[in-house]
């Protein structure tokens, strides 16, 4: 009840009292501001020889002894009704903002389970996309193993990739690659993630490669949540065709017989 409270305070009370008070103290007088200059004749008959400034004050000055009360009235009601729709309009961003965080936290949470459980035949463990952290220098042949990896989730039946965790569950963030990227941030990271896919595995698949990026422990990773494909997915990488496919907690490529069968069996 306290927060239901707080926010009808937040999102309409206050709204209807600030727009109430711009009404009189700013639209108002911008109101009597223009008609100085629009209704020159009606000043001077009413007022002689005034500045604006003092036909302003003394304009004001009428409203607030109740000489003016439909005016008043017609400005106070617009500026109450421009605080409520401001109100309203937050009030729902606000309450969409509380549903994606309670989202993220939801979704932190089941990273850290999901890490937590280890390798399996639907989740596995990258520690980065092309930075190699034993040479401490690019490797194109990280992506490679990356592309395996979303290419047997595919051809099988789904699962998450999770780059910036290394094999014994530790976080060690996605930061590392940021310097290898054109543009050097998540987005960026994200960018080249999907351009692989687009290239080495057909830009059709690029439907079923879903990034998420998380925050766990002070460090970024990513949570690629992969799709099954409704056809087999071949990954094209250094003039090579290959099939790989996702049994146990590993990615195997499979040769050609073999390739055939599964995939008879498949996609019959």
């Amino acid at each position: 009840m306290r927060g239901v409270s707080a926010n009808w305070l937040l999102y309409l009370v206050l709204p209807f009292v600030a727009g109430s008070l711009i009404g009189l103290f700013v639209l108002f007088p911008v109101n009597e501001f223009a008609d100085y200059y629009e209704h020159p004749k009606y000043v001077l008959d009413h007022y002689g020889e005034i500045s604006v400034g003092r036909f302003v004050l003394e304009r004001f000055s009428e409203a607030t002894r109740g000489e003016l009360p439909l005016k008043v009235t017609s400005f106070v009601s617009v500026g109450a009704l421009l605080g409520l729709l401001f109100g309203t309009f937050y009030g729902v961003l606000g309450r969409h903002k509380r549903k994606i965080e309670q989202l993220q936290s939801a979704l932190e949470k089941d990273v850290a389970t999901l890490i937590s459980g280890g390798e399996n035949n639907r989740v596995e463990f990258k520690s980065s996309l092309r930075w190699d952290l034993k040479k401490g220098e690019r490797n194109r042949a990280m992506e490679g193993v990356i592309l395996k990896t979303l290419a047997g989730f595919m051809n099988a039946e789904g699962g998450t990739l999770l780059i910036g965790v290394a094999d014994d569950g530790t976080i060690v963030g996605i930061e590392h690659d940021y310097p290898t990227l054109k543009k050097k941030d998540r987005d960026g990271f994200e960018v080249t993630l999907m351009t692989l896919v687009a290239h080495n595995l057909g830009a059709a698949n690029c439907q079923a490669v879903h990034p998420v990026f998380h925050e766990l422990a002070g460090k970024v990773i990513c949570r690629t949540i992969v799709a099954p494909a409704p056809h087999p997915v071949y990954v094209t990488h250094q003039g090579a065709r290959k099939f790989y496919l996702r049994t146990g907690g590993s990615t195997r490529e499979l040769d050609i017989e073999q390739a055939v069968d599964f995939i008879a069996t498949r996609w019959p």
